[in-house]
């Protein structure tokens, strides 16, 4: 399996997937068709093969169609029958709070915990 490196966009993340178990998305995700851009993206995750993941989300901003593809970037990960630890940490400016709500309310609904961490 090999690794992917996306360069971000005025309107797509910086993607880096490397094959040792780190995922990292860094940026805006307002690309208009989210599923064909996050398609390469969800396929390596379901197919990876590492014990141990971390997942770096780090998005400024991402619509509501990214929304839905970062939810299932992480579902992926969490059913990937090869890993046994899942570290998610979730990015977000400190006076965002949509982002944090954002971030909750996956955490939530994916029934793992995230760590949440407030930049300036």
């Amino acid at each position: 399996m090999e690794a992917i490196n996306i360069q971000a966009t005025e309107e797509t993340p910086k993607i880096i997937c490397d094959v040792k178990g780190k995922i990292s998305v860094t940026g805006k995700s307002l690309t208009e068709d989210p599923i064909a851009f996050y398609h390469p993206i969800h396929d390596w995750a379901s197919k990876m093969d590492s014990e141990n993941v971390v997942l770096d989300l780090s998005l400024d901003y991402m619509n509501t169609a990214s929304s839905k593809q970062i939810f299932t970037l992480i579902e992926l990960v969490k059913k990937n029958k090869a890993k046994k630890q899942f570290t998610v940490n979730w990015y977000y400016e400190a006076n965002d709070e949509d982002a944090l709500d954002v971030g909750k309310e996956f955490e939530s609904l994916l029934e793992i915990p995230f760590n949440f961490i407030a930049h300036s």
